[in-house]
């Protein structure tokens, strides 16, 4: 991972925004989208999505979401 995280924690899908950092299936991915009730995922040259009401996300050292 590229940057230093402070913990992770667990949101609303809704209120993901373009750039941060999300835990996938134990994986650190970026988030591209939020568009029809789906988190658009993507890292490198992989692309996902996911319909999961709640996501983690990674926490920076003030407490606020990660971005990449």
């Amino acid at each position: 991972m590229v940057h230093q995280h402070y913990g992770t924690q667990t949101i609303n899908r809704g209120a993901v925004l373009p750039g941060m950092l999300v835990k996938h299936k134990d994986a650190t991915w970026t988030a591209s989208a939020n568009a029809r009730g789906r988190l658009y995922l993507h890292r490198g040259v992989e692309r996902t999505y996911t319909t999961e009401l709640l996501v983690e996300v990674f926490l920076n050292g003030a407490g606020n979401a990660l971005s990449h």
